[in-house]
Parts: structure tokens; C-alpha cells; sequence
């Protein structure tokens, strides 16, 4: 998985030109998934997630394929978060 998250990346910024010092700024490393709690504020845009996603030029979603743990296919457009990062 962490792989095609890679390729997916590194295919990415091939298309659009990116050098290779080009930042992205991920989510699911950026924040302590272990501790979610400290993280949470009543108001969002107090938060780290939202400083970083202010800070971003654009936004790479990268869809699981049908099938990975078991789970449906990705459906990220329903699910709260995804909609704020938008």
C-alpha cells in the first residue's frame, strides 16, 4: 500500500512538472493518528490540518482500489473530512 501511494505521488508530480524538491504535505503522517484527541478543536481552522491544507497549492486524493482490507471502494466525496479538505 505504502508503495502505490508512492507511485501515485511520484506520478503525480511527473505530470505536473514538479521538481523533485516539491513539498507535499500528507495527512495520515502529519498528524498523531494515535492521538487524534490533542489534535481536535472546536473550530477546525485551529487546527494543524487546516494550516497545512491553507498552505498547499492544490490537493492529490488518491482512491483505494475495491478490495484492500476488505473495504469498499473509496467514497470520499460522503465522508465529512474529505468534504472540508475540498
Amino acid at each position: 500500500l505504502i508503495q502505490d501511494f508512492v507511485a501515485c505521488v511520484a506520478r503525480h508530480a511527473t505530470l505536473r512538472q514538479l521538481g523533485d524538491d516539491s513539498p507535499y504535505w500528507v495527512c495520515a503522517y502529519a498528524n498523531r493518528q494515535h492521538d487524534l484527541g490533542k489534535e481536535m478543536q472546536d473550530d477546525p481552522t485551529k487546527t494543524s490540518f487546516y494550516r497545512g491544507m491553507r498552505l498547499s497549492k492544490g490537493l492529490l486524493l488518491i482512491l483505494n482500489k475495491e478490495g484492500y482490507f476488505g473495504e469498499i471502494p473509496a467514497a470520499p466525496f460522503t465522508r465529512i473530512w474529505c468534504a472540508f479538505e475540498l
